[in-house]
């Protein structure tokens, strides 16, 4: 789920992200609303299994779970998550999610998945501004 994950290339060599179909839409936001799910639950193990492979072999499920509860606050205690445009090019997707806290806090992430054998998975998240409580 770090951003840093991505090394930054030419943009020559960039792949075209384009809108996604709306099979691929609903795979790829079906992949973060069950991360998303797996962190209501408390069930560490299963928010882990979203996870990129990529991901997973550079960080061990505790690091994991640190790294979210401390640099993710809004996707460790969520409530709900609102979905932006889904762009893919086949082998790579992304799409902007706000997320909810239980705090009534809010804050916007950036979402890159990597299309694996077994579907969709996290590859990283960037976050954006937070935003004060709703109706406050």
């Amino acid at each position: 789920m770090l951003a840093g994950l991505f090394g930054v290339t030419a943009r020559a060599q960039e792949p075209e992200f384009r809108a996604s179909k709306p099979a691929v839409r609903k795979d790829v936001i079906a992949s973060i609303e069950g991360q998303l799910a797996a962190f209501r639950a408390n069930d560490v193990a299963k928010a882990y299994g979203y996870a990129a492979l990529g991901l997973r072999r550079q960080t061990p499920p505790q690091r994991f779970a640190r790294m979210v509860r401390d640099g993710y606050p809004e996707i460790w205690t969520n409530t709900r998550a609102e979905f932006g445009l889904v762009r893919d090019d086949g082998e790579r997707a992304t799409t902007t999610a706000r997320i909810f806290a239980k705090d009534g806090t809010s804050a916007s992430y950036d979402y890159v998945l990597v299309k694996e054998e077994n579907g969709w998975r996290v590859a990283g998240v960037l976050r954006h501004e937070v935003q004060g409580r709703a109706g406050a």
